[in-house]
């Protein structure tokens, strides 16, 4: 008799665990945010009706100790515990497809990863803007900007900011390959190239403008000019948060490295995310003598190679 009432807890918590590990008919969708304990997940699944127990999702994790990835997931059908581990696991999300548009700026970027609930605004820029991220990539400045290739993703609700950047720069390694072979030729740093580039795209959107935009910068650098390029000022305004949509004189005074107005030489770093023609006009840019251009009102521009010329473009166009 008192080795069953001994062996009689014993035997219900092994049909307890057994009954644990039996499977949920369910059909449910579940956010997994970043930064979740393996406990808190087991929770999750156990409140949201995934597992019959929080200890059987436990008892896996205790011997697999796999890493357990954020994300929005799809529990459908019969679903047994290790289903919904090896889901997690494996990082088997649902994903939404996100267009990150040529010339956005790691503050654009940021704002269509919140609105699509992908990361938060603040984590993304956080991260982007942190010398240690720049170093891991091997990028030498202290913000990923420009290294974010635009592009049609695929990403899961409550993705890791560092798996989205981490996703963006290898793109963009894969999809420059060919470009930065001829750095070295060109004389030019990755640096360099992506901040001439970035430029280049914040000034047009005419693919056979690029070239001609690009040598008015060389020019301009050559001349020991200031560069004069207002997306530059916009940038700085956006960094402090000061961008309301509207350029005023008094903007082109600012007191800040970005405005290349008050500074001559090259910005710190890329103003923007820039696309592949923008990136080749940068290593090939035309053989003018330009370094004026003018907005013509229909997104093309009138370039001259001298100021009298150019003050009579700007008196035509800004009519």
């Amino acid at each position: 008799m008192k080795h069953l009432k001994f062996l009689a807890p014993i035997g219900l918590v092994l049909v307890f665990f057994i009954y644990a590990l039996f499977p949920v008919r369910i059909n449910k969708t579940l956010e997994i945010s970043y930064g979740k304990s393996s406990v808190d997940i087991a929770m999750l699944l156990y409140r949201e009706g995934v597992i019959r127990s929080p200890l059987s999702f436990i008892t896996i994790h205790a011997f697999v100790r796999g890493k357990l990835e954020a994300g929005e997931y799809e529990f459908s059908g019969w679903v047994y515990p290790w289903d919904a581990y090896l889901k997690i696991h494996r990082w088997q999300r649902k994903f939404y497809k996100i267009t990150i548009p040529e010339g956005s700026d790691i503050y654009d970027i940021a704002q269509i990863l919140e609105e699509n609930s992908i990361c938060k605004a603040e984590d993304f820029l956080r991260l982007v803007n942190s010398p240690e991220i720049t170093k891991k990539y091997g990028i030498n400045t202290y913000t990923m900007e420009g290294f974010l290739f635009p592009d049609t993703y695929h990403f899961s609700k409550n993705t890791h900011p560092i798996k989205v950047v981490d996703t963006m720069f290898k793109n963009f390694l894969k999809r420059t390959e060919t470009l930065r072979v001829q750095l070295e030729e060109k004389n030019l740093t990755l640096e360099k190239w992506v901040i001439i580039a970035s430029m280049i795209e914040k000034e047009t959107g005419v693919d056979e403008e690029r070239p001609l935009v690009s040598s008015v910068i060389y020019n301009r650098i050559r001349k020991g000019m200031p560069l004069q390029i207002d997306p530059t000022v916009i940038y700085a305004l956006k960094r402090k948060g000061e961008w309301d949509g509207k350029l005023t004189r008094k903007d082109l005074k600012l007191e800040d490295p970005y405005n290349t107005y008050y500074h001559t030489g090259l910005p710190p770093s890329p103003i923007c995310n820039p696309g592949i023609k923008s990136l080749e006009a940068a290593l090939n840019p035309a053989k003018t003598d330009y370094i004026y251009f003018v907005s013509m009102g229909n997104g093309r521009h009138a370039f001259s190679s001298n100021y009298k010329e150019h003050l009579k473009n700007v008196a035509t166009y800004r009519k």
